[in-house]
């Protein structure tokens, strides 16, 4: 990622330098390198390819913290806050655009085209879930709708890319494999929204409350609330704004069971994860993958 993001204009690589570990918690090329250790041996491709996921990953990161005005990532300023608005959007397209020029000339030509349309997919996720900001209406399955293209779709392309050399059966193992990590990672990360430690998890928690997101624990706890005070119930929910209110979100949330139900969901989903599994060799790596599935519901952070 340092070597492809480098420039030959010493501002901009200032600007890159001072964002110091520009990197998430490296899911996607964890998956991508895993599966191809389980499938024989990580190539220099592989290196690539991960880095190539992380970058697009990184580049939602940027303009996701512009969106919900969030402060820090990972203990630092966000973008936007230590640099502007212009140069973190800008920075945004500078990661997209170097994760594409990263895999242009790799020999697998279907590749580009599964980046380029899981990219978009990625966009329209995050479309769909600002559009559908404080509706209380807003469906279960249109939550999974959300969570798949905003998080799950990178994930399964992590599983699919990492078997990029093998058989049509290995590729749709690992790519399902990637698409229940990834339900189950967001889902963990909404629940952490609610019970997690702003200095564990690395970011300003609370902004899905803030901007009336209805994330799985609330849908599971207006699922459990009486059916005549539900649309009541959801409408106080979703209009939280202040410090104050949120807090009492949080606490109505967890108290009622809806953070529970909703990692029951994620641990639901992990448990398929590890059966696509069988579809990969056995071996070190596809324990290892089943120890990264196990993790993200483990984890709080």
């Amino acid at each position: 990622m340092a070597k492809v993001l480098a420039s030959d204009e010493p501002r901009v690589n200032s600007l890159i330098d001072s964002l110091g570990g520009f990197h998430g918690k490296m899911l996607r090329p964890s998956v991508v390198l895993l599966v191809a250790q389980a499938m024989g041996g990580i190539r220099p491709e592989h290196h690539r390819l991960g880095a190539a996921l992380e970058m697009i990953h990184t580049a939602t990161l940027i303009h996701d913290d512009m969106i919900d005005e969030a402060d820090t990532r990972r203990g630092k300023p966000t973008a936007h806050v230590a640099h502007g608005t212009s140069i973190a959007v800008l920075l945004g397209d500078y990661f997209y655009t170097h994760a594409f020029s990263l895999v242009s000339d790799l020999t697998h030509p279907w590749v580009m085209d599964r980046l380029t349309r899981t990219t978009n997919v990625v966009c329209r996720g995050e479309l769909h879930q600002m559009i559908a900001r404080r509706d209380v209406d807003l469906t279960e399955a249109e939550y999974d709708r959300i969570i798949y293209a905003k998080t799950a779709a990178l994930t399964e392309l992590a599983g699919e890319l990492g078997a990029v050399s093998g058989t049509s059966e290995q590729r749709a193992g690992a790519a399902a494999y990637g698409r229940c990590i990834g339900m189950a990672f967001q889902i963990v990360d909404d629940c952490l929204d609610f019970t997690g430690d702003p200095q564990k998890v690395g970011k300003t928690l609370a902004t899905d409350i803030e901007r009336g997101r209805l994330t799985l624990p609330i849908l599971r706890l207006l699922a459990a609330t009486e059916p005549a005070r539900r649309h009541a119930v959801a409408h106080e929910l979703v209009g939280a704004t202040s410090p104050s209110a949120v807090a009492e979100v949080r606490r109505r949330v967890v108290e009622g069971g809806g953070v529970a139900s909703a990692l029951g969901t994620a641990r639901q989903h992990v448990a398929e994860a590890k059966r696509h599994l069988a579809a990969l060799p056995a071996g070190a790596g596809r324990d290892r993958l089943g120890e990264l599935a196990d993790f993200i519901v483990a984890r709080d952070f």
